[in-house]
């Protein structure tokens, strides 16, 4: 149960605030929250924190505070998931989230709370739920007094299905699902994998008429279950997909359409999708990954004070797959004057504003390697005491592989069935892996 509700901004000003339940001052709540926490810095160490006999529940954004507060004993996770569904609604309505936005649309966010929390409880986040009655551009007060509009609106709110509309019709009708996994790795000088995990989530865009009733049925070492065999599965084993051992995914989460209980029984993936684009599922995994690119042979020689070589190469690992926007950062002294760099293949730019040399390969292919040199010419220290050592921060690399898996996911079957249109969509699967936090050290 929540009490109030405020956004502020990063000096603990209100941009925004409601009170669900009596006894609660926004000024004073306000107040505590800035001295307290703001103040102090002790935002940065806890989202859940104990001030004047009232739990705060807070998410730190970039120059925005999300805080919701209780005097009860509130469930923190459920109030944490609230506010995350909270904010991805206002990224649905307005595309970002800053103070000026939040100023513009101070009378849409009110409306879009008053219908998202009743009473301190939160009700319905999803934003195919609003967007009848609530628009960007203020509330649709037609729909609102016509009876028939507003009885079609109250059944789909209180409905089994708030998320989609009825009446949907396509000329052609299509799903597309992508499969995008994040690898997130941490490499040393000499190639050893020092962290890795991965990142998945499964992103369905459908253009389907009527309410069609879909499963997605994915393989068995999706699951984790190193006993499946090829008889079982209609997929390659992981290994010869990917190079790596099977990897349980954890931390699955769905959307809300997803029937859970048909899950857990048959682990299929059973919903009736809302119109246009969605992620179905998120998950991550940790395993050991073999690298699609690596850098190797890497050589940094500071010659004097002001001159230093930078030498590496670059080599594809992905498995006779083709990698495509390859981008590679090399970061540069803070004091540099000059950058000379020289590559095989690409094209490699020193810039000035972002203080490293910008690598671009459009794509290379398995066993491919490139080679990278660089003269940095650095401005010469006017005294002794100026003089500082290079950290050698990480080498960035940015790349995308299609039709690749690593933690062996794979949709054996995707069934749709519309009970009124019987029809046969266009079905149309696509995997991808692409580089998220993927350094390597120098």
């Amino acid at each position: 149960m929540i009490g109030a509700l405020l956004l502020l901004n990063s000096r603990g000003d209100v941009i925004l605030s409601r009170t669900f339940r009596e006894g609660y001052s926004v000024r004073v709540l306000a107040e505590s929250f800035r001295n307290e926490m703001i103040a102090t810095k002790k935002h940065a160490r806890s989202p859940i924190n104990i001030i004047n006999h009232l739990c705060y529940i807070h998410m730190d954004l970039s120059d925005l505070f999300l805080v919701l507060v209780s005097n009860a004993n509130v469930n923190c996770l459920c109030a944490v998931q609230f506010g995350i569904r909270l904010l991805q609604l206002i990224v649905a309505y307005f595309r970002k989230i800053d103070e000026t936005t939040l100023k513009q649309n101070f009378v849409v966010l009110q409306a879009l709370i008053d219908e998202a929390v009743d009473y301190g409880y939160p009700q319905i986040t999803d934003s195919e739920a609003f967007q009848d009655f609530i628009t960007p551009s203020g509330i649709n007060e037609n729909s609102i007094k016509m009876a028939p509009k507003a009885e079609v609106i109250s059944k789909k709110l209180t409905g089994e299905v708030p998320w989609r509309n009825d009446g949907l019709i396509y000329r052609v009708n299509e799903m597309f699902i992508d499969v995008l996994e994040d690898i997130n790795l941490l490499m040393s000088p000499s190639g050893e994998i020092l962290q890795s995990d991965v990142i998945g989530r499964i992103v369905v865009n459908n253009f389907l008429s009527g309410m069609p009733q879909c499963n997605l049925i994915l393989n068995r070492r999706a699951y984790g279950d190193s006993n499946a065999t090829d008889s079982e599965s209609p997929i390659e084993p992981v290994e010869r997909v990917s190079g790596l051992n099977a990897a349980k995914l954890e931390d699955v989460t769905f959307h809300t359409c997803v029937r859970l209980n048909k899950f857990d029984e048959a682990q299929n993936i059973s919903f009736i999708p809302p119109d246009g684009e969605f992620t179905l599922m998120s998950y991550c995994a940790k395993m050991d990954v073999r690298p699609p690119m690596s850098i190797t042979s890497v050589h940094v020689q500071e010659a004097s004070k002001t001159r230093i070589v930078i030498e590496f190469v670059l080599k594809c690992n992905s498995d006779e797959q083709e990698s495509t926007d390859i981008s590679v950062r090399i970061p540069c002294p803070t004091n540099t004057a000059s950058a000379k760099p020289k590559v095989s293949r690409g094209k490699a730019v020193y810039t000035a504003k972002e203080g490293c040399i910008v690598w671009t390969i459009p794509k290379m292919r398995s066993g491919e390697e490139h080679s990278f040199s660089c003269e940095v010419i650095q401005i010469a220290p006017t005294n002794e005491s100026s003089v500082s050592l290079w950290a050698r921060p990480l080498i960035n690399i940015k790349f995308k592989c299609v039709s690749k898996s690593l933690t062996g996911l794979h949709i054996d079957e995707l069934r749709v069935h519309e009970p009124v249109f019987f029809y046969q969509p266009n079905k149309w699967i696509r995997y991808t892996t692409q580089a998220g936090q993927y350094e390597c050290r120098i």
